[in-house]
């Protein structure tokens, strides 16, 4: 079971927290037992404080440094709990413990991806708590919950407000490129993506960041229309990056559009390799069939076509199935877990899903802060913490189970559609081959050119897919024309 480690070296206890002795013995005694790296026995007082103070402001103090002894212990989310109740009480008598418990709240739900929590709490802080310290951190987390409430144009404000010191601004500017995709704004979304690269480059520790600003900058400059580009931006990508099956797909388009079949093919060869060709990647057999058509290789483009339909016909009935079966989120999430009831080429694609993937290790690391919690004596607030922690699962699984699906539906829907136009592609081979043949009496043998293809509406090109990119770019639409000539 996999863990999720932060570091410790900004989680530092204030001096001003020393400054003026406190008359609740049994705070004092939980504070001395944290001082002396006792985190368990230290978490087992403070909870009594906690359950039998009256006083907010000793409660507070409490809660503040019983989550410090959690995160101590590796116990995140209980820790990021206890810092929110500091900020839930918003007594003016602990402002000095906000500074830190906002910065600690951020770095924890940061890595357990729950950033939108924590916004949502200091969105109700009343006017003058949040220090100026901390207030890039608490705009990114403010933009976040806007951004995930859907309310845009109050999440870009935050997002533009968080300043290049903050811990979050390289983050900040992966929302801003987001949210000015969404709104079709290619120029602005280009700026933020491209400005993320540059911050990002020579530091390993932003490098899946920069990655994903790099595959967005390449998507955008496709968007505006730059094909020449986009073909240099997707050219910059490895192989060891965590997006090349992604980028060999993608690229394939604007390459094709240039007239580089070569390497577009090239590209399409490792895509529909046996080891990615179940991955739901029908679009690329798709690509590859009409590239071939314009090179008039219409048995290739034979085979290929016979090949999209021997892979994809079972999956899409496969998929038909499913969503009857499936009727929620819920049963979604239970198939994908138990791997039972969901067609092969769904699973692999769930499985290298980025999004997912964080959300199992997340979800691990839940589930053993579960088990640990239940080793500390229980009272109020520690039962507390496990239904918090048990509600927690239950949201991510429930999230977890309505992203797949989505996707589901709209990979279906994308693989009809796929099909659709290989039927069209059948009937395009005969025309072609009938042309081909009506064309040669009494003539040498046609040589085969590559020509360019021109815009139509007799023929439909996918939109990209990918991470934060889903439905954000527009369907370029193309004609097929025979390469043919005399």
């Amino acid at each position: 079971m996999k863990h999720i480690k932060i570091s410790l070296g900004i989680l530092l206890v204030s001096s001003l927290l020393y400054s003026a002795p406190d008359r609740n013995s049994a705070f004092e005694a939980g504070r001395r037992q944290f001082d002396g790296g006792n985190y368990d026995r230290a978490i087992e007082l403070l909870s009594q404080v906690i359950t039998g103070s009256n006083d907010p402001n000793v409660k507070s103090r409490a809660y503040y440094f019983q989550g410090l002894s959690f995160f101590e212990k590796g116990l995140y989310f209980s820790s990021f709990i206890s810092f929110r109740n500091v900020l839930l009480a918003a007594d003016e008598r602990n402002k000095e413990l906000y500074e830190k418990s906002i910065k600690n709240a951020a770095i924890i739900t940061d890595r357990l991806d729950m950033v939108e929590r924590l916004g949502k709490v200091i969105d109700r802080l009343p006017p003058g708590h949040i220090p100026s310290s901390v207030s890039g951190i608490a705009h990114y987390a403010q933009g976040v919950y806007h951004f995930s409430t859907g309310q845009t144009e109050s999440a870009l404000s935050h997002l533009k407000s968080v300043n290049p010191e903050s811990l979050f601004y390289d983050k900040s500017l992966m929302y801003l490129g987001i949210l000015s995709t969404r709104k079709k704004d290619y120029k602005e979304a280009s700026f933020y993506f491209g400005k993320l690269v540059d911050l990002s480059r020579g530091k390993r520790d932003l490098f899946p960041q920069q990655e994903l600003a790099r595959l967005n900058l390449a998507r955008t400059a496709y968007s505006m229309g730059d094909i020449e580009r986009s073909i240099e931006l997707y050219s910059q990508f490895v192989s060891s990056s965590p997006y090349w099956l992604t980028v060999l797909q993608e690229a394939s388009w604007p390459l094709m559009r240039v007239n580089d079949t070569t390497v577009s093919l090239g590209n399409l060869h490792t895509v529909l390799s046996p080891f990615y060709r179940e991955d739901l990647v029908g679009e690329s057999y798709i690509l590859r069939a009409t590239i071939l058509y314009s090179l008039c290789k219409y048995e290739e483009m034979k085979r290929t076509l016979n090949q999209f339909f021997s892979v994809y016909d079972p999956v899409i009935r496969g998929m038909q199935q499913e969503i009857n079966s499936l009727g929620s989120g819920d049963a979604f999430y239970s198939a994908f877990s138990n791997e039972k009831g969901l067609n092969r080429a769904f699973l692999n694609y769930m499985k290298r899903d980025a999004g997912i993937i964080r959300d199992q290790k997340i979800l691990s690391a839940l589930k053993m802060e579960r088990v640990n919690l239940a080793r500390f004596s229980k009272n109020s607030f520690v039962n507390n913490l496990i239904n918090l922690n048990e509600e927690a699962q239950k949201s991510l699984e429930s999230q977890m189970g309505v992203t797949m699906q989505k996707i589901h539906r709209r990979k279906l829907a994308d693989l009809l559609s796929q099909r659709e136009q290989a039927n069209y592609l059948k009937v395009e081979i005969v025309t072609g081959e009938k042309e081909m043949i009506e064309g040669q009496k009494g003539l040498p043998p046609k040589r085969i050119t590559d020509v360019e293809t021109s815009v139509s509406s007799r023929y439909r090109f996918w939109p990209f897919t990918g991470e934060y990119w889903e439905d954000e770019t527009g369907t370029y639409v193309y004609t097929t024309e025979s390469a043919c000539v005399n």
